[in-house]
């Protein structure tokens, strides 16, 4: 599209434009609450700064409607109508989660759900350098927040309390981006916002977002470093561990030490000082209530979306068993099996592309997730998951090659 001002005076205007940006704020959507902060200090708009920025939000997506309108299929709209459908069809079958689904449908139906439109729009050979760079200022922001802002403006007991899970898997993403980026490609900057970022994590007093970055970490490790001189590389990573553990102890005192004084949590810090890491924190005493429940009276098609709150338990803390609450055991352990077979054939069809990789991530900070913490139902990057896996399966069998066309807001993945 070109906008002319005068004559020999205009802009061109690509259609995509929009919705690569919008895209681009999904993705670091964290900083919002920054930008909601700056507002805050001006007149008139401060009183508004929700309403502004939701706005924004909505003006934002209303103007990438052209770029979106032919990228989608039927098997988009029913899969989204289905969820939509079922959440909804809760309130006549399952009349007892009424309070639940009050609480939660909204979110579900406008945020969780809508990021499988997400998936089926990313490209991340487009955008991994824009994500990185996005990922790399979510860190730090985060990091200046925490350590400038807060201890001088809040009380960090309720800032930063014993176990910040919330803080912790809303920078997961980034840091494991950084992760992927350092293994694949060094350089000290990506490794110093890596490490930053690990141990802002261990600050947050939480071990879900550590296991996460394990699984990457080492999935990533065995499986994705083939390049030239790789064998160097995790010799070095393998001595560097090495010399980790050999000198655990000391490191873990002197960062529970700084920790302290920057009234940041220890609680992980300490587990790992008196190896009690593994501690379940009576998960599995939550899970065999839920299938006590589960196994008494009639619960064929399960509990319904969020049933498991009837019984003062959130959710189950183990991805299996929330389907089968959720669904019953026959649907829910199906739609399941269904969801692997979709990974596992994206994985196969992906081989050797960053697409792979990528599912590998968001299986690390959704899939991994949902083994020990949040509901499927509330976790965006699951329905992340399932668009970017059905993208790669619609193209692969549509013939669609991957758009190697330059985006003004994107650039060569080897720039970086």
């Amino acid at each position: 599209m070109e906008i002319k001002f005068v004559d020999g005076v205009s802009i061109t205007v690509r259609k995509d434009l929009m919705l690569n940006v919008t895209l681009c704020v999904i993705w670091a959507s964290m900083l919002l609450m920054y930008v909601k902060g700056i507002l805050n200090r001006f007149p008139v708009i401060g009183e508004y700064s929700a309403e502004v920025l939701i706005a924004g939000g909505v003006l934002s997506v209303i103007l990438s409607i052209p770029a979106i309108l032919n990228k989608f299929c039927l098997i988009d709209y029913l899969f989204y109508g289905l969820n939509v459908f079922y959440l909804l069809s809760c309130y006549v079958f399952f009349p007892e989660n009424a309070a639940y689904l009050d609480e939660e449908a909204l979110t579900c139906i406008f945020c969780v759900f809508t990021y499988y439109f997400v998936g089926r729009l990313v490209n991340i050979d487009d955008f991994f350098n824009i994500f990185l760079f996005l990922s790399a200022v979510c860190i730090v922001m985060d990091l200046l927040y925490f350590l400038l802002y807060a201890q001088a403006n809040k009380n960090m007991e309720e800032v930063a309390g014993e176990d910040n899970m919330y803080v912790a898997y809303r920078l997961l993403p980034h840091v494991a981006l950084l992760l992927w980026s350092t293994l694949e490609k060094f350089r000290l900057w990506k490794a110093a916002v890596f490490f930053v970022g690990v141990l802002f994590l261990l600050s947050c007093g939480t071990r879900g977002p550590l296991v996460c970055l394990a699984f990457l970490g080492l999935v990533y490790f065995f499986f994705f470093m083939k390049f030239k001189g790789a064998i160097y590389v995790k010799m070095g990573i393998v001595s560097l561990s090495l010399l980790l553990l050999i000198n655990l102890e000391g490191i873990l005192l002197s960062l529970a030490s700084t920790f302290t004084n920057l009234k940041l949590s220890t609680r992980i810090l300490e587990k790992m000082i008196t190896g009690e890491l593994g501690n379940d924190s009576n998960r599995s005493v939550l899970r065999n209530e839920l299938e006590h429940v589960m196994s008494e009276g009639e619960h064929f098609w399960g509990l319904g979306a969020f049933g498991c709150r009837n019984y003062d338990i959130i959710y189950p803390h183990f991805l299996p068993l929330d389907f089968a609450c959720t669904y019953g055991y026959v649907l829910g352990y199906a739609l399941l099996m269904l969801l692997f077979v979709l990974i596992g054939y994206s994985l196969w069809l992906s081989k050797g592309t960053k697409a792979q990789i990528f599912i590998v991530l968001l299986i690390s900070i959704s899939i991994v997730k949902l083994f020990i913490s949040n509901s499927f139902l509330l976790e965006p990057y699951f329905y992340m998951l399932i668009g970017v896996c059905v993208k790669v399966v619609l193209d692969w069998h549509s013939g669609v090659h991957e758009d190697k066309h330059n985006h003004s807001i994107v650039q060569s993945s080897d720039a970086l």
